[in-house]
C-alpha cells in the first residue's frame, strides 16, 4: 500500500515539473518579448525620476507654515498665502502691527 501512494505522488510530482517547464517555455517565446518591453519601460521611468529634480525648497531654506498677507504694489491687491516662501516675487508682506502680539 505504502508503494502505491509513494508512485502516484511521484508520478503527479513529474507530470506538475513538466507541465511547469511547458508554461515557462511558452510563456517564454509568446509573451518574453511583451514582458521585456515592459520591464524596460518601468525601469526608464524609474530612472528618469531619479534624474528629474524636485520641486523642492533648496536644502536651508525653512519656510514656516504661517499665513502671510502680502499686497501686489501694481494693483494694491491683498492676499493670504500658506507661507512666506508662497509670497510672490514683488508682492510685499503685510506686517501684523497688533499690540501684544
Amino acid at each position: 500500500m505504502y508503494m502505491a501512494r509513494n508512485s502516484a505522488g511521484g508520478i503527479s510530482l513529474v507530470v506538475v515539473a513538466i507541465l511547469a517547464l511547458l508554461i515557462g517555455w511558452f510563456g517564454h517565446q509568446y509573451l518574453g518579448t511583451a514582458v521585456t518591453h515592459v520591464f524596460e519601460q518601468i525601469t526608464e521611468k524609474h530612472e528618469s525620476a531619479k534624474e528629474e529634480p524636485k520641486d523642492e525648497e533648496p536644502s536651508g531654506t525653512l519656510c514656516a507654515q504661517v499665513v502671510t498677507p502680502a499686497r501686489n504694489p501694481s494693483t494694491g491687491e491683498i492676499k493670504e498665502f500658506p507661507t512666506p516662501c508662497d509670497v510672490p516675487e514683488g508682492w510685499v508682506e503685510i506686517q501684523n502691527d497688533v499690540p501684544g502680539l
